[in-house]
């Protein structure tokens, strides 16, 4: 099941990496740091002067949707969706 977020969260990133120009490693939500195991999907939209650069990532048990936004430099964690299992 999804659940709708939209905080703010701090994230560890890695800009200008050779293979891609942005790229989440870590993030904490909650006082909890979530290690990124994986990119799934990756896109941008644009708002107004701002580009977001939305990133779906995965810690291995749940999948969350994180972007950042070139305009305020700030991060947002929109949704995510938990294992059942755990």
């Amino acid at each position: 099941m999804t659940t709708e977020i939209h905080e703010p969260i701090k994230v560890g990133a890695i800009f200008g990496d050779y293979k891609k120009k942005l790229r989440p490693v870590w993030f904490v939500w909650n006082n909890r740091k979530y290690d990124i195991k994986e990119i799934t999907y990756i896109w941008t939209e644009k708002i107004g002067k701002a580009s977001i650069h939305h990133f779906m990532v995965t810690d291995n048990a749940n999948l969350f949707d994180i972007s950042y936004c070139t305009d305020t430099l700030g991060w947002t964690l929109h949704s995510v969706e938990m294992d059942a299992r755990a």
